[in-house]
Order: structure tokens, then sequence, then C-alpha cells
């Protein structure tokens, strides 16, 4: 009887580690859907407590666990940069977000156009009423020949009249920033949507007979794409009347739009201006430092709100530029510093 026993016994613990092993790992796996990675063709199951090596073909199960691996993987593969990036992001990501997705935006924008359709009422009754600040030291206290011209609004256009969040988020998904050759293919589609609630001022101004002026700091070169693209919006009609006034356009029309502005109070009272920065509505000098910026949007406090109109526009413009010495030029990592350092942390 001892002969019998002895070989089994030595037969079930050769089996034993096989078992073990095949547990231990069993329960390792089970934690992650890998475990149940199969060959396509067949699987081979592992001797346990006396069984024999047996192949079968996959189950069902073991086609949809595979199905899944596959999914995961790709996913996993999309995902791999923002994973591999932690907490690093485009910088504009959020801002252009918001504009994009957010109620806020369209409620801040609508908030602002609506506050212009009746401050317009205001201006037009009010004869010494002007948004120009030199136009308006003409027409207070005395009466002027200009208190009897034509009445016309000021706009910027972009993010002020056009919407070139996309442009911005084609940049975000490029991991690039702001290039003259990017933005100038960007403006010659022509496919900018309108900012909430400038269609709807528009028309009011129309209906109340104020003309209607776009002074941008787009290059001269694509007016005619920004013409085409606020045409297709019905948001300027054909006319003899050049109401679009672009940068370079005249030798003295420069980035600074006080001369443009000056150009249209020579022949219009202008009842508002709307825009997104404050070079929409006063001269700023050269180059100003941020605090400058904000002084100065301080000393014309009456103003906004009133007689000017502002947008939002947390991706770009003066105030950016400021916080890096309007050094355009810059390598991105030497802006990208000075914006870091002009945090203000609340921290002794």
């Amino acid at each position: 009887m001892q002969r019998v026993l002895f070989p089994l016994l030595m037969i079930g613990l050769a089996f034993l580690p096989a078992c073990q092993s095949s547990e231990t790992a069993k329960k390792t796996d089970d934690t992650s859907i890998e475990s149940r990675v199969v060959d396509p063709v067949t699987i081979t199951k592992t001797a346990c407590k006396g069984e024999a090596h047996t192949k079968t073909q996959p189950t069902v199960d073991d086609e949809k666990a595979n199905a899944a691996i596959a999914d995961s993987q790709t996913s996993a593969s999309k995902s791999a940069s923002i994973k591999t990036a932690s907490r690093k992001a485009h910088e504009d990501l959020d801002a252009t977000l918001w504009m994009q997705t957010s109620a806020e935006y369209y409620a801040t924008c609508r908030q602002a156009y609506r506050l212009a359709e009746k401050q317009l009422a205001t201006a037009i009754d009010t004869p010494t009423w002007s948004a120009d600040v030199a136009q308006q030291a003409e027409l207070s206290g005395h009466q002027s020949e200009k208190n009897d011209l034509p009445t016309a609004v000021i706009l910027d256009i972009d993010e002020t009249v056009l919407d070139n969040s996309p442009y911005q988020a084609r940049r975000i998904h490029e991991d690039g920033s702001f290039t003259p050759e990017t933005w100038k293919t960007w403006v010659e589609e022509a496919t900018a949507s309108p900012v909430p609630g400038v269609k709807e001022f528009l028309q009011v101004a129309k209906n109340s007979g104020v003309d209607v002026f776009f002074v941008t700091n787009r290059e001269n070169a694509v007016e005619h794409a920004t013409r085409r693209n606020l045409e297709n919006l019905q948001l300027v009609e054909p006319d003899s009347v050049d109401r679009i006034l672009s940068k370079r356009e005249r030798d003295e029309w420069t980035s600074d739009k006080a001369t443009r502005r000056a150009h249209i109070a020579k022949r219009y009272r202008i009842l508002l201006l709307v825009g997104d920065d404050l070079n929409d509505f006063i001269s700023i000098g050269e180059n100003p430092t941020s605090q400058a910026r904000r002084d100065l949007a301080f000393e014309h406090a009456d103003m906004w709100g009133v007689k000017w109109i502002q947008l939002p526009n947390p991706n770009y413009g003066g105030w950016e530029r400021s916080v890096y010495q309007w050094n355009d030029s810059a390598e991105d990592h030497v802006k990208l510093q000075e914006k870091y350092d002009a945090l203000n942390d609340a921290k002794e």
C-alpha cells in the first residue's frame, strides 16, 4: 500500500507549486483588464488539482475583453501627451474654452451690447454728447457746428464684432502661438462668427439712423477678406462709404487708433465706442506698463458703461503685451516667465 501511495503523493506535490503559482497570478491579474488578454486562436489551461493541459477556443467574454483592451490602448495613446504633461497645458486653453463653451461669455457679451442699445438712445438725444475725448472737449459747454453733425458709432472688429476663438483653438491643438502667417490664413477664410449681441445692436443703430464704422488693427492687406466676412454675416452692406478703417490704409493710420477716430469725428458726432482693448477707446501712448494702462482706465472711470462699451477678451491684447514689456519677438518661455512673475499670490 505504501508503494502505491508514495508515488501518488510525489505527483501531487509536483502539481502544488503550479497550482499555487496559477492562483497567485490570478489574484494579481484580476486587478487589471490586461489579465483577460487571450490568444486569438487558443488558450492553454494550466493543469491544477489533477487537470490535464487542454486547448479550447476563446469564449465570447474573452473576445469582448480583447476588444475592450484594444479600445483602452487606443484611448491611452490619444491621451498620452496629456498624461505625460501632468499639469502643463497651453496657456490659452482655459480662456478659449471659456469663450467657446461658457454661458457666462455669452451673457457678458449680450449684456454689453444691450447696454450699448440703451445708451445709444440717450446719446442721440443729447447734442453735446460724444464718446471721443477730443470731440467731447469741442462740444461741451457751448453750441458748436459739430452738434449738428450726423451721428455714428465706432466698433473694433476682432473679439468685438467677430469671434476668432477657432483660430485660438487651432493654435492650442498645434501647441503653437500667434504668427502673422497663421493669422492671415484664418482671416482670409472669412468664416469668423459674430460676437453675441452685435447683430442686434447694429440693427438698432441702423433703425435709429446712426452710421456704423469699424476701426480695426487688421492690416489693410486683408481688408477684402474682412469685408467679405462681415458681408457674409450681414453686418455691413456694400455701399460707397468706406466703413472699415484698417491699419496702414493710410500712412498716418498706425496701430494707435486715435488718428482714425479723428478722421471720422470730422464728419460725424461719435455716440459710442465699442471694443475689447483700451486702445479702442483712447490713445495709450507707446508701450505703456500694465499699471499705466490701469491708471488710464481709472482716469476715465465715468466713460465706462456710458459712452465706452467694453467686451471681454481673455486671450490677448494690450493687457497681455504690457506684461511682457511689448517684446513680441521674445521667446515663448521668456514671455511665460514674465507672466508668472506678474502674478500676485497675496503673499508677503
